[in-house]
């Protein structure tokens, strides 16, 4: 499989591990924040008025820094591009959405994220927005059915640029470095022009540091140029993804203890899925790119697929980037195991009698049926020895 990042779609550790790590990722962003002076809704909204420019700079210097950053690490093999999540555009509510977050920020001087901070760091403002935010999520949520029809309009799928321009992620990449630059010491022209017109000083700025930022990102570029021209005299193939087996027991345990990790697909007839199939599973469409069934399946989950016994695997499936699997036996040894009810035989053995207790639970589990009571088991055999009469001392 092409490059070894990103670590969590590529399963190299599951979601408790990715949790835990996005709360220290999350506390360090928030330090940074705080002490780039972001829990302060006077220097947020100071951006809108463009005499500190600290937002557009901190932000454009996030935003270069991860576009060459990937580009580069792309070019390289190291990252796999394909598998980073990335959520679908709709066009027209994310403009309007955009524009509604806009206004929310300068009327309250907070975003959700140094909304956050700011309510960490005591002040209140920051607090009132959080509860604002919470208010209109909830708002959001009753008024939805009044508003899916929009919510859901302008669908363009995965979107990126590179793509949509018909350009590498390399060219990509020095593009916005030149833009972040530019704007950068805009930014900077406009603050000493604003401070001499009030007749104050103007924000501090280290030009030392500054262009040793420059030149940083300009060295990054220019390799992610070269790497990703490089790349396209010998493109790489994409290999198909490796196809590991889950048992039916296996899948049965992950179904009951992390559903919310896994999808299951069915890869028999849509008719026949939706006849009799896995519980939760989810039915190939009647019509429409099967490829594109599967390329809007999130990488962040396993994705599990079945068909009839010894049905292959078609390659739309084999080019999910997520982790993948395949159910060992196809829908008939699942069904056979946990969706019909088992049967013990009184004279089972203690093994057997513990396993169909499993079974019993899951196929209740599975179902909805109420769990069979064991039968009892057989009585034991009680072995009697004659008393040996006379000797002794």
């Amino acid at each position: 499989m092409n490059g070894l990042f990103p670590l969590y779609q590529k399963g190299v550790f599951e979601y408790p591990a990715a949790m835990a790590i996005a709360v220290f990722l999350g506390i360090g962003f928030g330090f940074m924040l705080e002490r780039g002076g972001f829990g302060r809704a006077t220097i947020l909204v100071s951006q809108f008025y463009n005499d500190d420019m600290r937002v557009l700079k901190v932000m454009f210097s996030a935003i270069v820094t991860s576009a060459v950053g990937l580009a580069l690490l792309g070019g390289l093999g190291w990252v796999d591009l394909s598998a980073i999540m990335i959520f679908d555009t709709f066009l027209w509510p994310q403009v309007v959405g955009g524009i509604l977050l806009g206004v929310g920020f300068i009327v309250s001087g907070h975003c959700p994220g140094t909304a956050a901070v700011a309510s960490v760091s005591g002040n209140m403002d920051g607090l009132v927005t959080l509860v604002g935010i919470m208010a209109g999520s909830l708002v959001f949520g009753f008024a939805y059915p009044l508003v899916e029809g929009f919510y859901e309009s302008s669908a363009m799928g995965r979107q990126h640029l590179p793509e949509l321009l018909g350009t590498s992620w390399g060219v990509m990449a020095a593009a916005v470095t030149v833009l972040a630059v530019g704007l950068f010491l805009a930014g900077e022209w406009v603050e000493r022009k604003l401070a001499a017109r009030k007749g104050v000083e103007p924000p501090k700025s280290d030009p030392v540091l500054r262009n040793k930022l420059f030149a940083g990102l300009g060295v990054a570029a220019a390799a992610a140029l070269v790497v990703s021209f490089v790349g396209r005299t010998a493109p790489v193939t994409p290999e198909p993804a490796p196809l590991a087996l889950v048992s039916a027991d296996d899948l049965a345990d992950r179904m009951v203890q992390d559903p919310t990790g896994l999808f299951v697909v069915d890869l028999r007839d849509p008719g026949a899925c939706a006849a009799r199939r896995l519980p939760g599973a989810l039915c190939l469409p009647a019509e429409g790119d099967l490829g594109r069934f599967f390329a809007d399946l999130p990488a962040t989950r396993t994705v599990v697929v079945y068909g009839a016994a010894g049905q292959a695997v078609p390659a739309e499936a084999r080019r999910f980037t997520g982790r993948l699997l395949a159910l060992d036996g196809g829908f008939a040894a699942f069904h056979g195991r946990y969706l019909t009810r088992p049967v013990l035989n009184a004279a089972a053995s203690a093994s057997e009698r513990a396993d169909w207790t499993k079974r019993n639970a899951l196929y209740a589990h599975f179902t909805g049926s109420a769990a069979a009571k064991a039968p009892p088991a057989p009585p034991r055999k009680v072995i009697t020895r004659a008393v040996k009469k006379g000797g002794g001392c």
